[in-house]
């Protein structure tokens, strides 16, 4: 008898080792998936307390004020992926230097366009960190909602893609609305090489660079 009672509490031992050991599993995921997104939220909303503590520096010339935003999009950019991700399959149409040049052009380019978003700001504007997901890849999506101020009576939701690149959480997707930046430009340049060629794409990132500089400059 006292062995059937013995051979009875190792079992239940073994098979609540076992529970605890399978909860653990189920646990880990989740906790992993928490921490990678809070991390990339940290990075986020340090990025966003930066842009925003240069936007309320009045001290600030409207040119020393649209360079350091554009630095800050520069830090928390992974522009070498984006351009890969943008350029696809025409990639391969472009030299080692074609390359280079086009991934120069489209730095400056959303360099730029971040420094304009932002530019607009007023202080008025509520900007709010209020949700992420970690997706199959490891990437992680995070919401971010911006009403008040010069934003629209609904107010605007952008969604930012961020990967983590040797403990360095960058943006490789800028989602406004539910229109991706990289799926949206992927297309304009697929058109523009059909229509106009490899050489061309670059040619006309660069005019339009220089385009949106020159209406950004002091008068």
């Amino acid at each position: 008898m006292s062995s059937t009672r013995s051979t009875t509490a190792t079992a239940l031992r073994a098979s609540f080792a076992l529970a605890l050991a399978l909860a653990g599993l189920a646990a880990a995921p989740s906790a992993r998936a928490d921490g990678e997104v809070a991390a990339a939220r940290a990075t986020m909303q340090q990025t966003v307390d930066t842009t925003l503590a240069v936007l309320n520096d009045k001290s600030l010339a409207p040119d020393v004020r649209r360079s350091k935003l554009e630095s800050i999009a520069v830090d928390h950019f992974d522009f070498p992926l984006m351009a890969q991700l943008v350029l696809g399959k025409n990639r391969a149409a472009l030299s080692t230097e074609q390359q280079q040049q086009f991934l120069d052009e489209f730095k400056k380019h959303l360099s730029i366009t971040y420094g304009r978003t932002f530019n607009k700001y007023t202080g008025a504007e509520k900007i709010v960190l209020d949700g992420g997901r970690l997706e199959g890849n490891k990437d992680v999506t995070l919401r971010m909602n911006i009403s008040g101020g010069s934003a629209p009576p609904d107010g605007v939701r952008i969604d930012y893609r961020m990967r983590d690149d040797a403990g360095k959480w960058l943006v490789i997707d800028v989602i406004p609305e539910g229109v991706s930046l990289i799926q949206n430009f992927r297309s304009q340049v697929q058109e523009m090489v059909t229509q106009k060629g490899v050489a061309n794409l670059i040619q006309t990132l660069h005019d339009k660079n220089v385009s949106q500089a020159q209406a950004q400059a002091p008068s």
